[in-house]
């Protein structure tokens, strides 16, 4: 990242009180924020905020994050009826806690300098660059971390409230504290109230939180790899299905490893009976057995207050990324177009990673640009250039524009599914035990390349399909081919009947073709004092690339809150949507769909075998290509 030169800066700690009290002690939480802007602008104006709602800041419960067991079958449901309206959450609905004692203010303080050294988790650099450019960093852990009080409940509407109580105190609509006991209340006298909130992951979810609430004062978001529906995170087509890597991983964990309030052994100790009921009840509204959508999950769809958004949205994410997936930033840039939102999104080819300093991507100036035009009225145009960057695939320094996504012109292919014989239907025998995979060995990759490279007639696991989609010489004329861009979701229909009450049902989209592709290594350039990196590239070719992947519980053909009955060996209809992906195929590739049951690296992995027998003349592949 730049250098520049330093400057004094303020350093400050302030108790601000939030609209709820989630540890039930008649008391509304206090939650810790600490601040850090320009010594330089004390005495002669204010500035500008940028809010960091970081729930992992005061470190996290490492011993805590013990994963749920994935080796297990999926569970059968009979018959359900539920309905849309019983799973929808009323966000018109205001939380009220009866306050049995209520803070009386005794004094006021100019400040509440910090002397000692805090040190903080997952805090990049960005903002120490900020500060020097005049804006005011505060970073709030929130609930139920350390330092402050109430609980942990990850994504909730409270979580989303007690941010938002950080904003208003900066635009002075409530309180906040020197300390935690003596209500000496302090003013936030030194910012402009324009504020704006970044940083990735869960970090990143947060804007876009607080952001639904249509926040006053909050002009801009930056999330990078942000969740905006926390169901698509964490599910995925009545399965659980977390991040890539995570498996066993669930909103629950992630609740308890964020709890560093229990690094306080006297605090934790008066409020731990609390905490517990409250887990107990955040673990039941997860529903791991049925992992449909509820009424839990609808509570953290953000997307369903997308009318209320008032802030900008600069949307960073990589199309690499398989821990907060595409699935994320891609509704949501579409939602906020709907709406009319102003907005931008850089989709780059890292996976869950800043890119601050990437080569050629000048993401720095743009975000810089962003914050002045959005924080300080600067006139520089910045929401007038394009709304959407890409970087390619097959050259990291090219970066396609459009201002939509996918980019105009686009249209839906359909990959052709032409066997030798239609009417005969093909059995995909879904047995883990019979790949490559070893439970005790967990060789993930072992059961990938079986699966995507195994053509063995006797390799029943999957159902293979391969498409050269590039045009041939044709009456002796050369046809100008180009690479062919691959943009948007694709979508898979088919009819398949399944020999058991209950199925996974997985598809993936893969380039096949030799070729050193990018990785996620990043390389610093050679004689680059700022830091400025670029992906590396693979030292010796490889045969594929998965570009996409889609998956469902076969019980969840219709909708994703509502279980259907399977009776064994009748037939039904399948959709599946794979993850949106913005992709070129090179020239002399071709792309490969896959049709299977047990996702090794994804879903849970059951010992069962069951068969999927697929009308092969039902099955409709459409795959989104620019022309």
């Amino acid at each position: 990242m730049k250098q520049i030169a330093n400057k004094d800066y303020i350093f400050e700690r302030v108790y601000v009180e939030t609209p709820v009290d989630t540890d039930g002690d008649g008391k509304l939480d206090l939650i810790a924020a600490y601040i850090r802007r320009p010594a330089s602008y004390e005495d002669t104006g204010r500035v500008p905020a940028i809010l960091v709602a970081n729930p992992y800041l005061m470190t996290c419960n490492e011993d805590w994050y013990v994963p749920h067991n994935v080796n297990q079958k999926v569970k059968v449901y009979p018959q359900q009826n539920i309905k849309e309206e019983e799973i929808r959450f009323d966000f018109s609905r205001e939380i009220h806690y009866e306050v049995k004692y209520p803070r009386e203010t005794k004094g006021f303080a100019k400040t509440a300098i910090l002397e000692e050294d805090v040190e903080f988790e997952c805090i990049s650099e960005l903002y120490s660059y900020l500060n020097q450019k005049g804006y005011a960093s505060v970073f709030c852990g929130g609930l139920g971390t350390k330092g402050s009080e109430g609980f942990t409940l990850s994504g909730s509407r409270e979580e989303i409230l007690a941010f938002c109580s950080v904003i208003d105190w900066l635009n002075g609509r409530c309180r906040a504290f020197t300390n935690k006991t003596d209500n000496i209340e302090i003013k936030a006298d030194w910012c402009t109230g324009n504020v704006a909130m970044s940083a990735k992951s869960y970090l990143g979810t947060m804007c876009i939180g607080v952001a639904a609430t249509g926040i006053e004062g909050l002009k801009t978001i930056i999330p990078e790899a942000g969740i905006c529906n926390w169901y698509d995170y964490y599910r995925t087509g009545g399965l659980n299905l977390p991040a890539l890597g995570w498996q066993g991983d669930d909103l629950d964990i992630l609740a308890k490893y964020c709890f560093s309030r229990a690094k306080d052994e006297e605090d934790y100790a008066s409020v731990k009976e609390g905490y517990q009921a409250a887990l107990e009840s955040l673990i039941a509204g997860e529903d791991r057995d049925s992992a449909n959508y509820n009424r839990f999950w609808d509570e953290r769809n953000y997307l369903n207050q997308i009318g209320q958004f008032k802030a900008s949205v600069f949307i960073i994410h990589g199309l690499n990324d398989w821990n907060v997936k595409t699935n994320q930033c891609i509704p949501l840039f579409q939602a906020l177009e709907r709406q009319g939102v102003e907005r931008k999104m850089m989709l780059h080819q890292g996976e869950h990673v800043y890119i601050y300093d990437l080569q050629g991507a000048d993401t720095l100036d743009i975000i810089e640009r962003w914050l002045d035009h959005y924080l300080r009225g600067a006139d520089n145009g910045i929401e007038k250039e394009p709304k959407v960057l890409v970087e390619s695939n097959t050259d990291q320094l090219q970066w396609m524009t459009s201002d939509t996504w996918p980019p105009a012109g686009w249209q839906y292919r359909d990959f052709p599914a032409e066997p030798a014989d239609p009417s005969a239907p093909v059995v995909i025998v879904d047995d883990l035990k019979a790949t490559a995979y070893d439970w005790d060995k967990d060789n993930q990759q072992d059961w990938l390349d079986e699966l995507v490279l195994n053509d063995s007639p006797t390799y029943q696991n999957r159902m293979k399909l391969i498409w050269d989609p590039f045009p041939k010489e044709t009456a002796g004329l050369s046809l100008e081919v180009k690479p062919l861009r691959i943009a948007g979701t694709v979508k898979v229909s088919f009819d398949a009947s399944i020999d058991q009450e209950t199925a996974i049902l997985s598809a993936m989209l893969v380039d096949l073709g030799e070729d050193c592709r990018i990785t996620a290594e990043q390389l610093p350039i050679e004689g680059d004092e700022e830091g400025t990196f670029r992906f590396g590239l693979e030292d010796t070719p490889s045969p594929y690339k998965v570009i996409s992947r889609g998956w469902l519980n076969a019980q969840n053909r219709s909708c994703i809150y509502s279980k259907e009955q399977i009776i064994p060996g009748q037939t039904y209809h399948y959709c599946i949507d794979m993850v949106p992906t913005d992709h070129t195929v090179k020239l002399g590739h071709k792309l490969a769909f896959i049709l299977y049951g047990i996702d090794a690296q994804q879903t849970q992995r059951p010992d069962t075998v069951t068969r999927i027998t697929v009308e092969q003349s039902s099955l409709n592949i459409k795959v989104p290509f620019l022309p």
